[in-house]
C-alpha cells in the first residue's frame, strides 16, 4: 500500500519547527545586537556611564544566544540530515551568530572606550568626528538590520544591497580617519584618544563587514553560490570557483 511515513512526516515537521525557532533565534540576537551598537556609539558621544555599562552587561546575552544556535544548528544537522537547501541554512545560522557575536563584540569595545571617556579621558577627538561616528553608526545598524531582515524573509534583493552599501561605510571611514589624522598632528596632548577614537572607528567599519558577511550567507541560502570570495577574484582577475 501506498501513502506517506507517518514517522517520517512527523520528524520533517519537528525538523521545520525547529529550523523556524532558529530563525527567530537569530533574528532576536541580531535585535540585540543592533541596539548594542547603537547604544554604544550613544554612550561614547554623550560620556555616558550608564549606557556603556548597560552595554557590557548585556554582552553575556549575545555570547549565549551564539553558542545556543551554534549547538543547535549542529544538532539539527547531526539527527536529521537534512536535505541541500535545508542544510545550507543551518550551517549559515551558525556562521551568522558568529558575525553577529564578533559585531557585538566590537561594540562592547566601542562601549569600554565610551566609559574611559566618562570617567576622565579627554573626549576632543570623539567630538571631532561626532558627525562620522553618528553616520558610521547608522550605515552599519541599517546594514545590520537589513542583513538580518533578508534572513527572516529569505529576500536575496535586500541581502545584495547590504553588499553594495559597504562601500559607501569605507568611504565614511576613509574620511573620518583623514580628519582625525589632521586633529592629531595639531594637537599632540590627545594621542591616547586619538588612538582609541580611531579604533571606534575602525570597530564601527568592522562591524559593517559582519553585516556584509551575514549578506552573503543569506544568498548561500538562497542560491546555493558561496559569493563571499567572488569579489576578491574579480579584483585579482582569477577565475572564480
Amino acid at each position: 500500500m501506498g501513502g506517506s511515513d507517518p514517522v517520517e512526516g512527523h520528524t520533517a515537521k519537528a525538523f521545520d519547527a525547529a529550523l523556524s525557532d532558529l530563525r527567530l533565534q537569530i533574528v532576536g540576537m541580531g535585535g540585540l545586537v543592533i541596539d548594542q551598537v547603537s547604544a554604544a556609539v550613544r554612550a561614547l558621544l554623550d560620556g555616558d556611564a550608564t549606557i556603556a555599562d548597560l552595554v557590557l552587561s548585556r554582552e553575556k546575552k549575545v555570547n549565549e544566544l551564539e553558542r545556543f544556535v551554534d549547538r543547535e544548528a549542529f544538532r539539527l544537522i547531526a539527527l536529521h540530515q537534512p536535505m541541500a537547501s535545508d542544510l545550507r541554512m543551518a550551517k549559515a545560522a551558525s556562521r551568522i551568530t558568529v558575525e553577529l557575536e564578533r559585531a557585538g563584540d566590537e561594540a562592547k569595545k566601542i562601549a569600554k572606550f565610551a566609559a574611559r571617556v566618562a570617567t576622565g579621558e579627554p573626549q576632543g577627538p570623539v567630538l571631532a568626528v561626532a558627525r562620522f561616528l553618528r553616520h558610521m553608526a547608522e550605515l552599519t545598524t541599517g546594514m545590520l538590520r537589513d542583513a538580518v531582515r533578508s534572513l527572516d524573509e529569505s529576500n536575496a534583493e535586500m541581502a545584495s544591497a547590504v553588499r553594495a552599501r559597504d562601500s559607501e561605510l569605507d568611504d565614511e571611514f576613509a574620511a573620518a580617519l583623514r580628519q582625525i589624522l589632521t586633529l592629531a598632528m595639531q594637537d599632540a596632548r590627545f594621542l591616547g584618544a586619538t588612538i582609541d577614537t580611531v579604533f571606534a572607528l575602525k570597530g564601527l567599519e568592522r562591524i559593517g563587514d559582519h553585516a556584509k558577511n551575514i549578506a552573503e550567507q543569506v544568498l548561500f541560502v538562497a542560491s546555493g553560490e558561496d559569493v563571499r570570495h567572488t569579489k576578491k577574484a574579480a579584483e585579482a582577475g582569477t577565475p572564480e570557483k
